[in-house]
């Protein structure tokens, strides 16, 4: 916790942002909303940051929840959410929902995590969704050691999200360059059973 506020609070305090932060909607998630493939629907949005992505989706109709370890990005949220979506300050490793939800975006959590901790938070992500849930993710494509945001090469992508618990889509069809300088890939995948 301490970590993740000290960035926020340093970054802010030289009028900056996280080179992480876009400050704009991410393409993926526009591309994903207007072909329909993202519609309304109970949604968490782990490692929430300060993105738009949280009040952009409760304006269009999801029950959105932020979630967040770092006091001032969740501050932050919930000056920019409409009345209606939550917000939660918490540790992604100790937080339980009451219920699970329809669909994930993580477009930040996951690069932002140590890789060895990766196996642990993905365990996590099936928990929070329902049998059939989507996990709509962005898998950072860096191809540097270290972070964040750390590389997230699709093959340990793939085993990580294993075919007997995810089903992937057949292609990946486009890529997201991110101002940062790096690329990322979309993916949407479905919890199985």
């Amino acid at each position: 916790m301490q970590y993740w506020e000290g960035v926020y609070q340093s970054q802010t305090a030289a009028g900056e942002r996280p080179r992480w932060e876009r400050g704009e909607p991410n393409p993926a998630l526009l591309s994903w909303r207007g072909g329909g493939a993202m519609t309304p629907c109970r949604i968490l949005i782990p490692c929430a940051g300060r993105s738009v992505e949280p009040s952009l989706l409760a304006n269009a109709g999801f029950e959105v929840t932020a979630l967040d370890v770092a006091p001032s990005a969740i501050a932050a949220q919930q000056a920019m959410l409409p009345p209606g979506a939550w917000t939660v300050l918490a540790d992604l490793f100790s937080w339980e929902p009451a219920q699970p939800f329809d669909a994930i975006y993580d477009q930040t959590a996951l690069c932002a995590l140590p890789p060895e901790m990766l196996g642990e938070y993905v365990a996590r992500l099936r928990s929070w969704l329902v049998p059939g849930g989507r996990l709509f993710v962005l898998f950072a494509q860096t191809g540097l050691p270290g972070g964040p945001p750390h590389d997230c090469p699709l093959d340990r992508m793939r085993n990580l999200f294993a075919g007997h618990e995810w089903q992937w889509p057949d292609m990946l069809e486009f890529t997201v360059p991110h101002p940062a300088g790096f690329i990322e890939q979309p993916a949407i995948l479905t919890r199985l059973r």
